[in-house]
């Protein structure tokens, strides 16, 4: 059965809607064959539907847990930061090369380079991830949201500066 479906959606037979209602079914009864190839014929069909229904919740996800963690740490509105303030979209994820990814930065007035926690996730099957830079080294990336407030906690309170 499941095989005649996915012959059927890569024959192109069902539209937008039908898709959808195939889609939401096959997650429903772990059909995961047709539910890849759904959602697979779903994205070639309407790109801006796909991207409503499967990119938008990550990228909305993303952007929570670096709203979350600059809120609790009380950081992104340094009256010093010589960049602009609050939690903004990466360049990665702008250019295509990154599903989501969000961060906030700080530059003292006596650094040369800001430092900067970044959330990101890579692609739509990855695990959410985190970057820190301290303005005197290499980005780093790291997997728990801890390290990463670990990290970017102690490059702007100096410690990590060389």
């Amino acid at each position: 059965m499941s095989k005649s479906i996915v012959e059927r959606i890569e024959g192109g037979d069902f539209g937008k809607k039908q898709l959808e209602n195939v889609y939401s079914n096959a997650e429903r009864l772990g059909q995961l064959e047709v539910a890849e190839s759904a959602k697979a014929a779903l994205k070639q069909l309407d790109a801006r539907s796909y991207s409503k229904r499967f990119v938008k919740p990550i990228r909305d996800k993303v952007q929570k847990i670096a709203s979350d963690i600059a809120s609790e740490q009380g950081w992104g509105n340094w009256a010093d930061n010589q960049v602009g303030s609050g939690i903004k979209p990466g360049g990665p994820m702008l250019k295509g090369d990154e599903l989501a990814e969000f961060y906030l930065s700080y530059r003292h007035p006596s650094w040369k380079r800001s430092a900067y926690p970044v959330v990101f996730q890579q692609d739509e099957s990855s695990p959410v991830r985190y970057k820190v830079k301290a303005p005197d080294e290499a980005e780093m990336i790291v997997e728990t949201s801890e390290e990463a407030i670990e990290r970017f906690a102690l490059a702007i309170s100096g410690v990590q500066r060389k």
